[in-house]
């Protein structure tokens, strides 16, 4: 899976409720996005930059040159280990060379709590192993049967720096649909009790609504979460040998029960406050992941769904619950460190801010039904996302990434290139539900980073890195008639200007 392209600067994330999903060759009511995949921009071919010298249009110093590299393969592909170079240079002497810097490879405990999850799963649908059943006999229950609040759960495992104990807890509150559990000798305030469930039982029916339901292994009835002290960094986390008997893997523990995993340090008083947000998201973010994998079991698919599409549910059903404070951090985070990452990572460094963009410029052109139709889906990465929404993943693609280059900026009324939720103003009630405006993201981001060649140049960059199915995108001082672009298969681009 190999392509590049070059295109103008911005990207783009959006939500909505209550969105009929669209064919192909319909307009969506909500957003007005023609689907017609035939409804081409009229500007769209004199912008395009293929591999070789690319006349450019004049314009004057008022104006500023926006190239947008992308590395795309010809043949539709899940495979996100390939990689492409290019160097592209502008009408200008005395060319600089720059050198891509490679990302770390050091994991935080968020990834390597992913790639020990993405082992088990690998190996649970290897060997067919199915989860319990809730008319199962369960091996190991230590769940309560009868549960109120002061209700101990004791010989809980927990996951703790890639290790296991044993600790007990006791249930603080008992909302509609969830148990609240905390680990013992650690407390929080009753006003967080309050937040945290008023919030869940709003979200426990948000996805139900928009997604799916989930299963009930431990015949309670309802979710449990578990407040615990565990790895910094991490705020939560759904655990899905949970779901099995204990002593199915070798390598992992099993409380046998519908439990996801919050993480107390982000409840101390001076975390509270400036994490609050972050905090309430965790819950119907862990709740998705474990919707996914149940509905999945119910319907005997493959429950190993690809990172990068998981994440961006979760991340969209925070939209849907009104969480997107925290939005704009993981999106500035993605343009000014990880350009050049691909969008279909399968693994712990799988980027959150850019599978939200993607997760909400699906939901804004092609309606909630779309995931849906991810979920019901027998394929688990890129062709469940062509299957949702009827189009072929690379022309899906290379429409996402000019909306973030061009989205905002006055160059173009089709409404696939110009969401109209990313960008509204900031302070305006529809920005707040949005959480953020693209184009000033991007701007900010590149303001801040001024003095770095690798977002603005004078001259241009020698091989540069592109991950299959990602972009990156620059800006130019200066005036120019011509760009030249050269790479492997794969590499293409397109040009704006404002």
């Amino acid at each position: 899976m190999k392509v590049i392209i070059l295109i103008s600067l911005l990207l783009c994330l959006t939500g909505c409720a209550d969105v009929k999903s669209s064919s192909n060759n319909t307009v969506n009511n909500e957003t007005g996005i023609d689907n017609n995949t035939n409804n081409t921009d009229n500007n769209q071919e004199k912008n395009i930059l293929k591999t070789g010298i690319n006349n450019i249009e004049i314009y004057d110093n008022a104006k500023m040159l926006h190239t947008l590299v992308y590395y795309m393969p010809e043949k539709i592909s899940d495979d996100y280990s390939k990689k492409a170079y290019y160097n592209i240079a502008g009408g200008v002497q005395n060319k600089e060379e720059i050198s891509y810097k490679l990302r770390s490879i050091a994991l935080t405990p968020k990834e390597k709590l992913t790639e020990h999850i993405k082992e088990i799963q690998n190996y649970a649908e290897k060997y067919n192993i199915q989860p319990i059943h809730s008319n199962n006999d369960i091996v190991r229950k230590t769940m309560p049967e009868i549960i109120n609040k002061g209700t101990k759960w004791n010989n809980v495992y927990l996951l703790v720096n890639n290790s296991f104990k044993l600790i007990n807890a006791e249930c603080i509150a008992v909302s509609d649909y969830a148990y609240f559990f905390i680990q013992e000798d650690l407390n929080i305030t009753q006003e967080q009790i309050d937040i945290i469930t008023a919030a869940f039982d709003k979200d426990y029916k948000i996805i139900h609504q928009f997604y799916d339901t989930e299963n009930d292994i431990d015949n309670n009835g309802k979710v449990s979460f578990l407040i615990a002290d565990f790895d910094d960094g991490l705020m939560g986390y759904f655990y899905t040998p949970d779901k099995y008997a204990d002593g199915t893997f070798s390598n992992a523990k099993s409380n046998e029960a519908d439990v996801l995993y919050v993480n107390h340090k982000y409840f101390e008083k001076n975390r509270w406050e400036k994490n609050k947000e972050d905090v309430k998201a965790t819950f119907i973010h862990e709740f998705q992941h474990m919707v996914l994998f149940d509905s999945r079991v119910r319907n005997k698919l493959n429950t190993n769904i690809s990172v990068w599409l998981n994440e961006g549910l979760s991340m969209l059903a925070e939209y849907y619950g009104g969480y997107t404070l925290p939005h704009k951090r993981y999106i500035s985070t993605f343009f000014s460190s990880s350009q050049g990452k691909s969008l279909i990572t399968n693994d712990s460094t799988q980027n959150y801010g850019l599978s939200l963009l993607f997760a909400r410029y699906l939901q804004e052109r092609f309606g909630d039904e779309y995931i849906k139709k991810i979920y019901k889906s027998k394929e688990t990465g890129v062709k469940a996302v062509e299957e949702a929404v009827n189009m072929d993943f690379n022309s899906l693609f290379q429409d996402f990434i000019k909306m973030l280059l061009v989205t905002g900026r006055n160059v173009t009324d089709d409404k696939r290139y110009n969401i109209l939720s990313f960008n509204y103003i900031q302070g305006s009630e529809e920005y707040n539900k949005n959480g953020f405006n693209l184009a000033e993201i991007i701007d900010e981001v590149y303001s801040e980073n001024s003095g770095k060649n690798s977002f603005i140049t004078s001259a241009g960059y020698k091989n540069k890195e592109l991950e299959i199915y990602s972009f990156f995108i620059t800006k130019w001082n200066g005036i120019f008639d011509h760009i030249e672009l050269h790479g492997n298969n794969g590499i293409g681009g397109m040009y704006y200007i404002w």
